[in-house]
Parts: structure tokens; sequence; C-alpha cells
């Protein structure tokens, strides 16, 4: 008996050794270049979905006026209804398309509180732009529109979105 006992004590330290899994740490690079990177590849990106932009306005002869957000706008009908303020609730209905024509929703309506980017900031940024009973088309880049993720369903992962605002009601005021 007391010849097993060595083997069966090494025999539980082998064991022991077998069930660790080995770890290897990796710190997060925080360094100054990867950060730089970075920021070079979304000016790149900005860069790449302003000239598309410009591009699109350009064939279709809009004239266009941007947003606070960065987005464009072409109002092909004003309204002359009441104005959009923060916190009023709208109902919106618009086509959604990309730039290319491809289009992601042919008729969505939308119940939105303004103020609150339920949409796309660009959107929002819009209706504070336009009185009610307005007609236009909002290019957004997809910073402003849904960014990287995509909206999840049909709108893909950084994509410029064209919006055809088809009407724009107010539902509600909550302005007194």
């Amino acid at each position: 008996m007391k010849r097993f006992v060595p083997y069966l004590i090494i025999a539980f330290v082998m064991a022991g050794c077998g069930d660790r899994t080995p770890v290897i740490e990796i710190a997060p690079d925080n360094s100054t270049r990867f950060k730089e990177n970075m920021i070079n590849a979304n000016r790149v990106v900005i860069q790449s979905e302003t000239t598309q932009i410009e591009g699109y306005l350009t064939r279709r002869g809009m004239d266009a006026k941007t947003l606070p957000c960065g987005a464009s706008y072409h109002e092909y009908k004003h309204g002359n209804g009441s104005v959009i303020n923060p916190d009023d609730t709208v109902v919106v209905n618009y086509r959604l398309e990309a730039l290319d024509g491809t289009p992601f929703y042919t008729n969505q309506t939308d119940t939105l509180t303004v103020g609150r980017r339920q949409v796309t900031v660009a959107l929002d940024d819009l209706l504070l732009a336009l009185p009610c009973g307005s007609q236009a088309w909002l290019i957004a880049p997809s910073n402003t529109a849904y960014g990287v993720a995509g909206d999840g369903d049909r709108v893909p992962s950084r994509t410029v979105i064209v919006y055809n605002i088809v009407s724009i009601n107010k539902f509600h005021s909550n302005k007194s």
C-alpha cells in the first residue's frame, strides 16, 4: 500500500492539472494609434457617404438644405399647417429606400413624439424643420439613420437612406 501512495498523489496532481483551461488575457487596445485608426476609418466612411449624397442630389436636380444632424432635405411641397415643436405627437407617412432606389418600406406610417428620436435622428430633425402638410425628400447618412446596426429588419448596416415624406400631420400638441 505504501508503494501506491506516491502514485496516487501524482495521479491526483495530474488529474487536477488536466481540468485547468489556460487563460490568455488580452488587454483592450486603448492606444492612441488604435483610436486614430478608428477615427480615420470613420472619416473615410463619412466622406464616402457625403460624396454619394451629393451625387444623388445633383442627379435629381434637388436644391437641398442641411439639417443640424448633417442630413439633407428637399421640400417639394410646403405645408401650410402648424409648426411642429418638441414633444408634439405627429403622424408621418413615408416611403424609405436606398440611394439606388431599392425599397425598404413602401408605405410606412409612424406616430412619433418629436424630439425623442424614436425612428432616426434625421427624421426627428426634419420634423422640427417643416410645418404640417409638407412633403419632402430626406437623405440621411448612416450615422443619422440606422447606423452600424441597421434597423434589425430591412435596412442593412451603414446604409444611406432616402425618405420620401408623403404627409406630416399633428396628432397632438403638448404645448399650451
